[in-house]
C-alpha cells in the first residue's frame, strides 16, 4: 500500500513578506522595550521592529518607521507625498513600493486605495493609516485566553468533583 500523507511542497521557512517577528516575551528585545507592561507606550519603531526586525532588516526598518510616521501626519498620502518622501529621505520608490508598502498593508499598519487620476486612465496609490494589525494581534489573543481561562475552569470543576 502507497504511503496516504499528503506531499507538501518544498520549503525554506516562511516566506519574509508573510514573517512577524515574535521574540521570547522575557528577552533582551522586549525588555529594551520596557517589557510587557501596558503602562509603557511602545512608539512606531518599537512596533514596526515586529514586522522589519533591526537585527534582520535594518534598513527596511529605518525606512519603514519613518514612512509610517510620515503616513500617520496626514489622512490620505498620494503620489505627491510618497515623491516628497523619497525626495526627502533619498530612498529607493522600488524598495518602498515593492517591499516595504505591501508588507505594512499586508500585515494591517496601512491600508491601500487607488485614486483614479484627473485625466487618462492611471489609477494612483492612496494610503492611509489601518488598525487591521491591531485587530487582527488583538482576536488572536483574545482567543488564546478564552482558550487558557476554559481549560482552568474545566480542571477546577473537575477537582471539586473529586
Amino acid at each position: 500500500m502507497s504511503n496516504l500523507l499528503p506531499k507538501y511542497p518544498s520549503s525554506k521557512g516562511i516566506k519574509s513578506k508573510e514573517s512577524l517577528y515574535v521574540p521570547r516575551h522575557d528577552g533582551k528585545f522586549i525588555s529594551d522595550k520596557g517589557g510587557l507592561d501596558k503602562n509603557i507606550i511602545w512608539g512606531v519603531e518599537d512596533v514596526t521592529g515586529f514586522i522589519f526586525p533591526k537585527i534582520y532588516q535594518p534598513k527596511y526598518n529605518e525606512i519603514a518607521a519613518k514612512f509610517i510616521n510620515f503616513v500617520l501626519e496626514y489622512e490620505k498620502t498620494g503620489k505627491e507625498e510618497i515623491s516628497l518622501f523619497l525626495k526627502n529621505n533619498n530612498y529607493s520608490r522600488s524598495t518602498l513600493e515593492n517591499e516595504i508598502i505591501p508588507k505594512m498593508v499586508s500585515f494591517g499598519l496601512l491600508k491601500r486605495e487607488r485614486e483614479q487620476a484627473k485625466s487618462g486612465k492611471n489609477r494612483y496609490l492612496v494610503l492611509s493609516d489601518s488598525l487591521t494589525f491591531s485587530n487582527y494581534l488583538e482576536r488572536i489573543a483574545s482567543a488564546w485566553s478564552m482558550v487558557v481561562l476554559t481549560a482552568r475552569q474545566k480542571r477546577k470543576v473537575k477537582q471539586n468533583k473529586i
